[in-house]
């Protein structure tokens, strides 16, 4: 006896530490085949072994090998893991050799022939012949359809017609057709009928009927292609007949199976409907059929439905087999809806847990086969995993006992797909830091464990996923989940081959990942090709499409080094010339610009480019309408010699395309073919030109304005119209049709130029239309600018109406100095617009003697409100010799009110004031109503400068505000109380009327200012007895002793 091959199991769980031990042993002693035996022992770490046989007696070699690779996977799926140093894949993961499918196949054959000659029908037929259908024994034909006979269509079983149609195929649709139409069982039935329609029969595939065997609004989604269109017709008929959504999502898998284009549309419309009632019953449909017929898409869809479904109720043991269903919130007798054509409650906790593990069940058993449809079936449901079927990854700690014998903490963790079971078994089964996890066939992480090597491979069956790189480079390129696209990131890595063939398309499907390892990949996978100087157009259109600002960076660099480039290749120019990031909009418009298209390229180029343009939407985003705009200026910077080759029929169905941005383009495109505008009909004009949309009227006007002058002035009125226009961009496309018919019609260039001036004094239609229509009177129509008069100008300048106030602005700079009379330019120094103001304050320099003769016009320009000009008007007047400052011209500044040109005036007062004046000043500054001049009133009190009565009459009532002032002013206050106690001294009239004066101020401010006053009473009363005063000296009375 000798070990032909051993496996040594282990499993720590919390405090237990079992091990497992498989060993396949021949007897070299037995004669023939039959010598191999399986056995095991099984127990505590450390302890005495039980042992045990799987053999009762011996069986061959192949036979022997698969109860072996059984016994492991069965362990391996309950969370043990291998502890002898072999890979945690069985062997059966990889394909069997010929001799292991022989010596299956022999077994199977000879089991079927004993169930053949057995009278009656042994009790494990069902399972062997779903054995014989899932590894497709085509040998077993005869012995099926001799089966098929002898149990009769009517009392055929799931697993026959299971058997039949997987190994059978064509040679079993006789018996199919008879068990379709026979059958008792429903389920056998409608299972046989698909399996009819399935392409398990080859050419002997039935078709289905979509009119006459689907509703007529599923039948149109089905032919329009559009998942969205048959998820709401589905919808539909479940709100208005429940009972029939199962026979038609099981009438829609068949049509799949032949219509192979709407197999994708039906899966995305299945991927929208959740695993309850009404379509839990065709869902399971689905499923079974899917599975049956390994169809990747469907198996997909349905697989994900019942793998992220939660039960819609839990069946406790015991009770009355009631059960509360939360979506319904009540309590159901689950019993009564069994067999019902309508069930309101399914899925129970039980049932989703079944399909869970049926789901894997069905992939391993084609991985244990080395089945490559394993490798579709698995990629297909990996990518139905959407970024929200993930779950936010956990980790905590749970109390365990240790290897030491105490308690402590265990960390644990689980990733963003540990809660699905197949994506668990996908991806983590051979993983050394997972362990299953009890009641479902999820793992977890136990312990703390180093990053693991990104290249490290722990998915469940890699040699079929070796086979199939293409599948692992979808689901890179794909999938929106990150642990599905780096584990196709993985198998890739691993076939160096598969890599360096990798067009550049598929680079390109990879530059569009979420995924930073991804992108890095692709990226330096493309640079490095780059580098080794290889030029590979596909890979420039990937690369210039790329998200990755470095990949298109990567394609600028090499396309600017080689002249050639880009508009060497129909689906390179059309990429470059369609790409959307602004940051290479410039490098492409330049290549536009100053690089010609090669030999053969342009024709099909331009095809391209219409046929892109032809599939926008009708409604874009901004971002969307903006690019096409990009693309225009790329193709007029491109065929700038306007030898485009587009049909005709083609421009005018991009013109008449619903969204604006594209049949703007079509215009482009039929001035870049060179047509003459002239011989477009009026109709055409009609209707481009006065199409609803400005950026296709902006098009139409840029075509129209290649016609000749001549044919321009004819259509004045129309160039007027587009020039006045509510879009600036129509307004400005016109400016140059406008100076072309002016220059030719002096007549209507006068009329067009006075109704334009008018236009400025009313209301405008956008903020850009003052600009525009300024910006068209100084381009095209100058002549009539320079021909305006100071009245009409000054009009403008003066006029409140923004437009008005620019053009004025815009004119005068080029008008001489003199214009406008001195005050006129003074009070031209306050215009809101700087060209104007630099204009007075060049006048001012120009001339000065003229505005020192007119001093108190001149000085007006104080008065602006804009720092620049009060600093010139400070600087300009401080140059101005003392005799130029006359009263008058002294008086225009200081009856100002503003702050800053009252400072000035004080300057001007104390620097230039004469003496003589001081008076006449003075009688001018007692009715200033600033406070800001009290201080300076206050330094020209003199007894000549208020002698007169009219002056002191003047003086009165400034006074009394300036003394009755509480906390301020204390200097101009002082000066005036010492000035009119003078004065009452002085003058005993004057003094009547400045006693009550420093009586009120006796009752109110500060102690300071009621003593001066007594004292100034006390004064006024000793010198003018006859004046009579509240405020009486009294005699001190004497102390008493």
């Amino acid at each position: 006896m000798k070990v032909v091959r051993s496996a040594r199991l282990g499993l720590q769980e919390g405090s237990s530490d079992k091990v497992y031990d498989v060993d396949l042993i021949e007897n070299d002693a037995l004669p023939g085949e039959q010598r191999f035996v399986v056995n095991f022992r099984y127990g505590r770490r450390g302890r005495a072994l039980r042992e045990g046989t799987k053999t009762a007696t011996p069986v061959v070699r192949e036979a022997a090998e698969r109860i072996f690779d059984s016994v492991v996977v069965s362990k391996i799926n309950e969370g043990y893991r291998r502890l002898d140093g072999a890979s945690a894949a069985p062997v059966a993961s990889a394909p069997d050799s010929q001799g292991a499918s022989d010596g299956r196949a022999r077994v199977l054959l000879e089991r079927l022939d004993q169930c053949r000659r057995s009278p009656q029908q042994p009790p494990g037929l069902d399972r062997l012949l779903w054995r014989v259908g899932e590894v497709r024994l085509t040998a077993a034909t005869p012995a099926l359809l001799d089966i098929a006979r002898r149990v009769g269509a009517a009392d055929a079983s799931y697993s026959l017609v299971f058997a039949l149609a997987r190994a059978a195929g064509a040679d079993a649709v006789p018996a199919l057709q008879d068990v379709a139409a026979r059958s008792t069982s429903t389920m056998v039935r409608d299972l046989a009928r698909f399996a009819l329609r399935s392409r398990l029969v080859g050419a002997a595939q039935q078709a289905t009927d979509i009119d006459q065997e689907l509703p007529a609004a599923i039948a149109q989604a089905v032919r329009a292609r559009d998942a969205h269109q048959l998820a709401g017709a589905i919808i539909a008929l479940a709100e208005q007949d429940r009972t029939k959504v199962g026979a038609i999502l099981a009438t829609l898998a068949g049509l799949a199976q032949h219509d192979t284009d709407s197999a994708p549309v039906l899966a995305a419309a299945v991927m929208t409907m959740p695993a309850r009632p009404p379509y839990l019953i065709g869902l399971r449909k689905l499923y079974k059929y899917a599975e049956m017929a390994d169809d990747a898409a469907l198996f997909a869809a349905a697989a994900h439905r019942f793998e992220t479904a939660q039960p819609m109720y839990r069946r406790r043991p015991g009770g009355d087999g009631r059960v509360w269903v939360p979506a319904l919130g009540a309590r159901v007798q689950v019993g009564w809806q069994r067999g019902t054509p309508d069930p309101r409650v399914g899925l129970s906790q039980a049932t989703l847990f079944y399909f869970k593990r049926r789901i894997w069940r069905a992939l391993r058993k084609r991985g244990d086969l080395g089945d490559p449809r394993f490798v579709e079936l698995a990629a297909a449901y990996l990518l139905s995993l959407r970024p929200d079927d993930m779950t936010p990854p956990a980790r905590w700690t749970a109390w365990v006992r240790l290897s030491n014998g105490t308690w402590g903490r265990q960390p644990r963790a689980i990733g963003p797909l540990g809660r699905n079971w197949t994506a668990s078994q996908l991806l983590y089964r051979h993983a050394p830091e997972m362990t299953a996890r009890s009641g479902s066939m999820t793992f977890m992480e136990i312990g703390e464990h180093p990053a693991a090597d990104e290249a490290r491979r722990d998915d469940a069956f890699p040699a079929l996923w070796a086979a199939r790189p293409d599948l692992a480079l979808d689901l890179a390129a794909r999938s929106g989940c990150e642990p599905v696209a780096l584990h196709g990131l993985r198998v890739m890595q691993a076939d160096a081959a598969f890599v360096q063939g990798l067009a550049g398309e598929a680079l390109g499907r990879l530059l569009t990942s979420p995924f930073a390892a991804i992108l890095r990949f692709a990226f330096d996978e493309a640079r490095n090709r780059l580098a080794r100087g290889s030029v590979d157009d596909a890979l420039l259109v990937a690369l210039i499409g790329a998200d990755l600002k470095e990949a298109r960076q990567l394609a600028v660099d090499r396309i600017d080094r080689e002249a050639a480039l880009p508009w060497s290749s129909p689906a390179l120019a059309q990429a470059v010339l369609t790409a959307r990031h602004e940051d290479i909009a410039e490098p492409i418009l330049r290549w536009a610009r100053d690089r010609r298209l090669a030999a053969g390229v342009g024709e099909p180029l331009a095809q391209g480019i219409t046929v892109w343009l032809l599939a926008q939407p009708a409604e874009r985003d901004a971002s969307g309408d903006s690019l096409i705009r990009a693309v225009r200026a790329r193709l007029s910077a491109l065929w700038s010699a306007r030898d485009m080759v587009v049909a005709q029929d083609v421009v005018l169905r991009l013109m008449e395309h619903p969204s604006p941005a594209v049949a703007a383009a079509g215009v482009d495109m039929l001035a870049l073919t060179g047509v003459d505008p002239a011989t477009l009909t009026d109709d055409v004009w009609r209707r481009l030109l006065g199409a609803p949309s400005p950026e296709v009227q902006e098009a139409a006007l840029a075509l129209f304005g290649r016609n000749s002058d001549e044919t321009l002035t004819r259509h004045a009125p129309l160039v007027v119209a587009f020039a006045t226009a509510p879009s600036t961009g129509l307004r400005q496309a016109a400016r140059p049709l406008v100076a072309r018919v002016a220059a030719r019609d002096s007549a209507l260039a006068t009329r067009l130029a006075r109704e334009l001036i008018d236009s400025l004094f009313l209301t405008p239609p956008d903020d850009a239309y003052a600009a525009d229509i300024v910006a068209l009177l100084d381009a095209a129509l100058p002549d009539q600018l320079a021909a305006l008069d100071a009245g009409t100008l000054w009009r403008l300048l003066q006029a409140r109406a923004k437009g008005a106030q620019l053009l004025g602005a815009t004119v005068l700079p080029k008008r001489p100095f003199d214009t406008f009379s001195v005050r006129q330019t003074a009070r031209l120094g306050n215009h809101a617009h700087l060209a104007v103001r630099q204009w007075v304050m060049a006048a001012y320099d120009d001339a000065p003697a003229r505005f020192r003769a007119e001093a108190a016009d001149a000085v007006l320009i104080v008065e602006s409100d804009w720092p620049e000009i009060t600093d010139f008007a400070r600087r300009y007047f401080d140059a101005w010799p003392p005799e130029a400052w006359t009263p008058e011209t002294i008086a225009v500044v200081t009856d100002s009110v503003k702050p800053e040109v009252l400072d000035f005036a004080r300057h001007l007062l104390r620097s230039r004031l004469a003496p003589a004046d001081v008076g006449a000043q003075l009688t001018r500054l007692l009715e200033h109503p600033s406070q800001s001049m009290h201080l300076l009133v206050s330094e020209l009190l003199t007894q000549d400068a208020v002698a007169s009565d009219a002056a002191f009459d003047k003086l009165m009532p400034l006074a009394r505000i300036v003394m009755l002032q509480v906390h301020k002013g204390r200097v101009a206050k002082d000066r005036m109380s010492a000035f009119l106690h003078g004065e009452a001294l002085r003058d005993a009239v004057r003094a009547q009327r400045i006693a009550p004066l420093f009586t009120d101020l006796t009752l109110s401010g500060t102690a300071r200012d009621r003593s001066h006053a007594i004292l100034a009473l006390r004064d006024i009363m000793e010198r003018h007895p006859g004046i009579v005063s509240p405020v009486q000296r009294r005699p001190v009375a004497g102390k008493v002793a």
